[in-house]
């Protein structure tokens, strides 16, 4: 029976936190393997018995991968088709046409705010960047200059809207509406987005 308090409970979950970050980031180690094994160590750490932590680390990995699979999985899907189809392309030279070419930071940047809604931070920016970098050269501007809105852009989707495999998981586990999640989800992301015309002009 479990007799550890809510303080170190959070403590451990803290250390946990951190560790991952660390052996991902900095010793670049195999997330999946990392998680396995900071998840085991955090039940030892509660104080859960050996016995019972392969069934622990069973039941809590498939419900969560229950509820975030298939959410994830068709949103992938529909990443694929946008890509696919060539749709980046068309919605990224119509963003520029109706902003104009002064404004082309802030098109790329609602371009790619709409794509992140199904495609994943790395699918999407990779089937950005052709466009951006033919937007630069077009333009004769830096790169940077429409990368950055891009992949700020995608980077606020991904965090915080379904169904991004982080925000469908983090909703999982508190058993949240996704629908809410969803809205809650684009509050927030749009402000920490900086859409201020005068930020992404040349």
């Amino acid at each position: 029976m479990q007799t550890m308090g809510a303080g170190p409970l959070l403590t451990i979950a803290l250390v946990a936190i951190a560790v991952i970050l660390i052996a991902v980031i900095r010793f670049r180690l195999h997330a999946f393997i990392t998680l396995i094994v900071v998840s085991l160590l955090t039940a030892i750490a509660a104080g859960i018995p050996a016995a019972d932590l392969m069934t622990t680390l069973q039941q809590g990995f498939s419900s969560t991968l229950g509820s975030v699979a298939l959410l994830v999985g068709i949103g992938a899907m529909l990443g694929k088709l946008v890509e696919a189809s060539g749709g980046a392309k068309v919605l990224a030279d119509g963003m520029v046409r109706a902003f104009g070419e002064d404004k082309a930071p802030l098109a790329l940047g609602l371009a790619s705010l709409i794509m992140g809604f199904p495609i994943f931070f790395d699918a999407g920016f990779v089937v950005m960047l052709p466009v951006i970098l033919a937007v630069a050269s077009r333009l004769g501007s830096s790169v940077l200059l429409y990368s950055i809105p891009s992949a700020a852009a995608f980077s606020v989707m991904h965090a915080f809207v379904p169904p991004h495999p982080g925000p469908v998981g983090a909703g999982a586990i508190v058993d949240a509406n996704m629908g809410i999640v969803l809205l809650l989800g684009l509050v927030l992301a749009i402000p920490t987005l900086d859409l201020t015309p005068g930020e992404w002009t040349r």
